[in-house]
């Protein structure tokens, strides 16, 4: 009969690929106790030990927790093919899941690749709001199926203006930060080229219904629920912002002092 051969922690450990220290935590949490102690307390694996961490490793290939290990460790009748399907799910789920990530990632980049230097409240925002877009989507359809905010959301994805945006927007953190004041002739022509690019793409869009509708409740529908309309303003800024656009509207008056004969607007 031939004699059971015995490993020591070190040996077992180069024998398997394994670390002394992943080995000594499997012993710690029961995954995987040593054959035997020696009388000194070193750990000592057998060939049975080999069997029994193939089988860890094999679960640990699945994605399963420790936890879980542990479990069929103590509990081997239990259902492993089972298993295997539901694992399965959870695994597509977080494919999926990873995917949308690199999406977002990739999204957000291309985004902000126009701005010299991106604020991160701004970025944070930018990130939530590509996130939560398919949701904030179904709420819009759900609350307002025909709005002028329904219409300009769709067709402005497909412009994807949100680089205009966002460069905009950060530029315009710049110039707050730099103690500009809202009639500051830097911030209004930089705001003066955002409406330039965004008017003929939007203009046409809005019949007289729709651009009275936009007036009258302007912001409403995204103030009544913050969570999926962010602002990437803070209260300060939207007020230096409101400034800036009332100072627009001043210089498109006929006969104002401030008027440009070519208009802002």
């Amino acid at each position: 009969m031939t004699m059971e051969r015995k490993y020591s922690i070190g040996e077992f450990a180069k024998l398997t690929g394994m670390t002394e220290r992943t080995l000594r935590h499997y012993d710690q949490t029961g995954i995987l106790k040593p054959a035997e102690l020696t009388e000194y307390g070193h750990r000592v694996y057998n060939n049975r030990s080999i069997i029994q961490l193939q089988k860890i490793l094999v679960l640990k290939f699945l994605d399963l927790s420790l936890g879980e290990i542990l479990a069929y460790v103590k509990s081997p009748e239990q259902d492993l093919a089972q298993t295997m399907v539901e694992q399965k799910k959870m695994l597509l789920e977080k494919q999926k899941q990873i995917d949308t990530v690199i999406q977002t990632m990739t999204r957000v980049q291309e985004t902000v690749s126009g701005a010299d230097s991106v604020d991160q409240e701004l970025l944070l925002v930018l990130i939530h709001a590509l996130k939560n877009e398919e949701v904030r989507q179904r709420w819009l359809s759900e609350h307002e199926s025909d709005s002028v905010y329904n219409r300009l959301h769709s067709h402005t994805a497909e412009l994807e203006l949100g680089k205009e945006m966002t460069v905009w927007a950060s530029k315009m953190k710049q110039f707050i930060h730099a103690g500009k004041e809202p009639s500051d002739p830097d911030v209004l022509a930089h705001t003066k080229a955002l409406l330039s690019t965004l008017k003929p793409e939007v203009e046409p869009l809005l019949d007289k219904e729709t651009s009275e509708e936009l007036k009258k409740g302007e912001g409403s529908l995204f103030k009544s629920n913050p969570y999926l309309f962010p602002s990437a303003f803070n209260k300060e800024e939207e007020l230096f912002i409101e400034k800036v656009i009332h100072e627009l509207i001043l210089s498109n008056v006929p006969g104002n002092q401030k008027g440009d004969k070519n208009g802002f607007l």
